[in-house]
């Protein structure tokens, strides 16, 4: 059985609480608006109805209403290609966004493809770029969005490229800065479809209102897509739903998108999330939008039921046991000065250990160790004796790249071996869900399943957190729950 195929099925097991609700296809007129509270938001992109607009079914101006009454999206993503002369036009922009006031639609952002080559080998021609851009700047601050977003095209190996980028950019984000304006990249083709090359430019320009655009499509296909939104989410300014074909049960068949929306949302990530979906013709468009929206919505609703289980800023809802020393800075818990750890079964060392035990859940975490640092996260563990014995252990172990084992990294601590060893080296962040449900107990590490048994030893107990050694130093973040 392939690796998406198992995903599949681990997420209709994950997805099952409360019947099988979260894998049933949404009513077709679902309505996409959100409170603040929710995850992250849904907006449009107008990208999505490019062959509706071209085909002349409806104008630029009418986007919002589109947007608002067919799809109950209440918020917009515009394409510059759309109004390319009227930036600077005041009757027109005022018409749209009194438009878009009228649907109680908000503007987000605009799409730029029509202002040149930022990085033109030329100075005159990127210059003229610069200048072409810093209009949509204004129109954008009009309009009240938020951000513009632009591409990285122009000469040049990659270094040259880049010196050129990013004197374009930093003059934009200076001019956008005292407007509360934000300039993105999208990876869109070429070296921005690179993600260490895009995280440089951002690093090099260094500006609080320039960022990225993760899109979650424009990638290689020979490049991990769900690395490379990861190594751009730092920097995100807005993100981009890219879809194409649906599978029956209403899944895209490219991207994962609870693997993905995963991703986005353990960047901390709460923003607007712009549907840009494909479709062959202008008839199939709206489904497409539909499709994704509700996606999305699926999305949504499994991650709401995923509540926080360290509140990132102290303890409260663990106990420590044993000593040990733990930290709290911006929302990472940090595990240091472990101590009196044996394998004797009768003996416990420092670990946390939740308030209260848990049965059947869906635990989601990352964490981090360092060089040859050693920990673990016990599971319906008791509080009396060795947690690693009278219950399970995940095991955290910086050994990247060694044989599994029944004590390595990602092993059930001396029950079983995963399937594969897919940690990353010390000092990266590793991404983790434990999911049991009665003896069933199935693991994903960074999207890859390693571990589908059946135990028996303990159904029912508390989680915790191993504070190892004095020389580990462990690191946990995005800790959350789901109660099955």
């Amino acid at each position: 059985m392939d690796t998406a195929m198992k995903r599949r099925q681990f997420l209709r097991l994950a997805g099952a609480t409360a019947g099988t609700i979260a894998l049933q296809p949404w009513p077709r007129a679902l309505h996409a608006v959100q409170p603040a509270d929710e995850p992250f938001k849904i907006s449009l992109a107008e990208w999505s109805l490019v062959k509706s607009l071209k085909a002349g079914k409806f104008t630029h101006l009418d986007f919002p209403r589109v947007a608002k009454r067919d799809f109950g999206v209440e918020a917009v993503e515009f394409v510059d290609q759309f109004f390319a002369d009227k930036a600077k036009d005041t009757a027109y922009l005022k018409d749209l966004k009194q438009r878009a006031a009228d649907e109680g639609v908000y503007l987000h952002l605009i799409m730029l493809d029509t202002n040149g080559p930022l990085g033109a080998a030329d100075k005159t021609k990127r210059e003229a770029s610069v200048e072409k851009t810093l209009p949509w700047i204004d129109a954008a601050k009009f309009l009240g969005c938020r951000a513009v977003r632009v591409n990285a095209y122009g000469d040049g190996n990659a270094g040259e490229l880049r010196e050129r980028i990013v004197e374009s950019c930093a003059r934009l984000a200076d001019h956008a800065a005292p407007q509360g304006i934000d300039v993105c990249i999208e990876n869109h083709g070429k070296l921005s479809s690179d993600p260490a090359w895009l995280a440089s430019v951002m690093q090099a320009v260094n500006r609080a209102n320039f960022g990225t655009l993760p899109d979650f499509g424009n990638f290689p296909d020979t490049l991990n897509h769900y690395d490379a939104v990861e190594t751009l989410m730092p920097w995100a300014k807005a993100v981009s739903a890219k879809t194409g074909r649906f599978d029956a049960d209403g899944m895209d068949l490219k991207t994962d998108y609870f693997r993905m929306m995963r991703i986005v949302r353990d960047a901390g990530w709460t923003g607007w999330v712009g549907i840009e979906s494909g479709a062959p013709n202008a008839e199939g468009e709206p489904e497409s939008i539909r499709r994704t929206r509700d996606l999305l919505i699926r999305v949504r609703e499994t991650q709401k039921r995923c509540r926080p289980l360290f509140n990132g800023r102290d303890l409260e809802g663990w106990t420590t046991i044993e000593g040990g020393e733990w930290t709290i800075e911006n929302g990472v818990l940090t595990g240091r000065h472990g101590r009196n750890w044996t394998t004797n079964p009768e003996r416990t060392g420092s670990w946390l250990s939740t308030d209260r035990p848990y049965g059947d859940f869906r635990l989601e975490f990352q964490y981090t160790v360092n060089e040859r640092g050693n920990s673990g996260v016990f599971f319906r563990s008791a509080r009396e004796k060795n947690p690693a014995f009278t219950g399970y252990e995940f095991q955290i172990y910086d050994a990247p790249g060694r044989p599994p084992s029944k004590g390595g990294p990602s092993s059930i601590y001396d029950v079983a071996a995963p399937t594969k060893n897919v940690v990353r080296p010390a000092g990266q962040w590793n991404t983790v869900t434990i999911l049991a449900r009665g003896p069933r107990i199935r693991v994903e590490v960074n999207g890859e399943p390693v571990h589908d048994v059946e135990l028996s030893r303990s159904l029912r107990g508390y989680i915790g957190l191993q504070n190892h050694d004095e020389k580990s130093v462990v690191k946990f973040r995005n800790l959350r729950l789901e109660e099955l």
